[in-house]
């Protein structure tokens, strides 16, 4: 007995030709994989970027802090000396004690630089010494340029090399301060601060040159 197939209904025929629109060809698949991961890396990197540059501005900001805060403690000390004292080590001055009075008390205050530490500290020395406060940390030891500097009434540098420490003590009427700090991380280039302080005038403190 013949059988014959029903013709599909237009809205049939048309139900099957939007389940084909549906499906994604392998072409389709691979390029919007590729998209998807070109904007994933954009987005990534972005990100690197930013984390990186947080990081290097949260370094800078934290050098300076800690270069004006011990540069004002410096200044605050030694324009109020009225005496100093070197300590000298391979003809160059590794750390300075000024004294200052608070009435008839001689208060002295030695700022030690430590390159091997990179550390910069102060202390209250004498017969009450303090606990010692680092007022700056990761220095760079540099060979060409000396940390302390100090200089004479004439504004000529003292040559420790070829001056004593008693002697330099005797000339010094201003200090200067050069040094330059340095922060790192593993995944970041190394964020550096290079400070050149003024000279720091001991106002109190007679000289001979």
């Amino acid at each position: 007995m013949p059988t014959t197939t029903p013709k599909p209904s237009a809205p049939e025929r048309r139900s099957a030709r939007s389940l084909r629109r549906r499906a994604f060809t392998l072409v389709e698949v691979l390029v919007a994989t590729t998209l998807g991961g070109v904007l994933l890396a954009a987005v990534l990197s972005s990100f690197l970027f930013l984390g990186r540059t947080g990081y290097a501005i949260q370094n800078y900001a934290d050098m300076e802090a800690q270069a004006r805060n011990a540069m004002e403690t410096f200044a605050l000390d030694v324009r109020m000396a009225y005496d100093v004292t070197w300590t000298v080590v391979n003809n160059r001055p590794t750390a300075v004690t000024v004294v200052t009075m608070q009435g008839n008390t001689r208060i002295p205050y030695t700022y030690t630089y430590n390159a091997s530490a990179g550390t910069f500290t102060r202390q209250r020395t004498g017969s009450s010494p303090g606990p010692v406060t680092t007022l700056i940390t990761g220095i760079k030891p540099n060979s060409a340029v000396d940390f302390f500097t100090a200089y004479k009434i004439d504004t000529q540098k003292i040559n420790f090399a070829t001056t004593s420490t008693t002697a330099a003590g005797l000339m010094t009427k201003q200090i200067q301060i050069s040094l330059e700090a340095q922060r790192t991380r593993s995944t970041l280039a190394a964020t550096t601060n290079k400070v050149v302080s003024a000279r720091f005038v001991l106002r109190n403190k007679k000289v001979t040159t």
